[in-house]
């Protein structure tokens, strides 16, 4: 099941998913995204430039904050052509400060 609500970040939302096991599309919308999977830890979602289907495991759960067009470049440091249809392990971007974000937010 897939739920968003808007975020206290102006133009952010934050979402989060469970997986049944069923593969889900995902639509380009030129955003990128933080998310958090139950079984990847802290990942960065690219701009896509075509739609992406997601298989994620049976109870796999997400939570994601997606920036809006434009923010995200600032917030992870590089620019989006560089993420454009990729998904990275946050830690590629930001090392120690990722693994760090990971134990504050596990906890």
């Amino acid at each position: 099941m897939y739920q968003e609500r808007p975020a206290a970040l102006p133009g952010a939302v934050l979402w989060t998913a469970t997986s049944d096991g069923t593969p889900s599309r995902v639509l380009p919308d030129g955003c990128l995204d933080l998310l958090w999977s139950s079984r990847s830890g802290l990942l960065v979602a690219g701009p896509d430039r075509t739609a992406q289907l997601s298989v994620s495991a049976p109870g796999e759960r997400w939570q994601g904050l997606r920036l809006q067009p434009g923010v995200g470049p600032a917030v992870f440091g590089v620019p989006a052509d560089e993420l454009r249809d990729a998904i990275v392990p946050l830690e590629a971007l930001w090392g120690r400060a990722a693994r760090e974000a990971a134990e504050r937010l596990g906890g």
